[in-house]
């Protein structure tokens, strides 16, 4: 897909380009996979995390902007699908669940989708997502990035390559009313690490299967 280079016109909430707080930082996700989490506000968090996959950064690229199949790939993720956009861009409407001490927990948002090209790049490598409508959240706003991470000589033909990427992510939320965004930290936090390795395992998967 190309790149969209529209800027949405909204006021940015904080990143988390500042060290987290006290109490706050490094801490294991699912499967020990470190999530930081930083305070951006009395009830703001940014939490972000990173993975190394098997897989070059285009093969990544295509798991990631396969917005109406995320939901066959990422676990936790029942809904996943493009709606009509006012302006021909990209609008992802998508629905989460988990059962949390026997409870059915569910969160749906609307996000527009912006694929961006870095500078000195020939292809996209960054998909920023800000929220358009949600009934819980009133900022979720982050990116997806793909980088590349290494390259070395194929084992099973020294003429080509096998390559690696490294996939980042991070999210800025604040909780609408009363939600307390402890909570919501916390379902963040384990549920990160789960949808990083679900794109991981996709992506290997898809590498494997055009390799034979």
């Amino acid at each position: 897909m190309s790149a969209l280079n529209a800027q949405p016109l909204h006021t940015p909430s904080p990143l988390c380009l500042l060290p987290p707080l006290p109490g706050q930082g490094l801490t294991a996700g699912a499967d020990g996979i470190p999530v930081d989490i930083s305070v951006t506000g009395i009830n703001s968090r940014c939490i972000s995390a990173q993975i190394v996959v098997q897989a070059a950064p285009d093969v990544v690229w295509r798991i990631l902007t396969d917005y109406d199949g995320l939901a066959t790939h990422v676990p936790n993720l029942v809904v996943s699908e493009r709606r009509p956009h006012p302006t021909n861009g990209i609008r992802v409407f998508q629905e989460g669940a988990q059962k949390i001490v026997g409870f059915d927990f569910r969160a749906s948002l609307t996000m527009d989708m912006f694929e961006l090209t870095e500078e000195g790049r020939r292809d996209p490598s960054r998909v920023k997502f800000v929220l358009v409508e949600s009934a819980m959240f009133s900022t979720f706003e982050g990116e997806w990035r793909v980088l590349p991470y290494s390259r070395t000589r194929s084992k099973a033909d020294p003429r080509k390559y096998d390559y690696t990427s490294k996939l980042i992510y991070r999210v800025n939320i604040t909780p609408k009313g009363i939600v307390p965004v402890p909570a919501l930290e916390w379902r963040i936090r384990e549920d990160v690490p789960v949808n990083l390795l679900a794109v991981k395992a996709a992506a290997e998967k898809l590498t494997q299967r055009e390799s034979l």
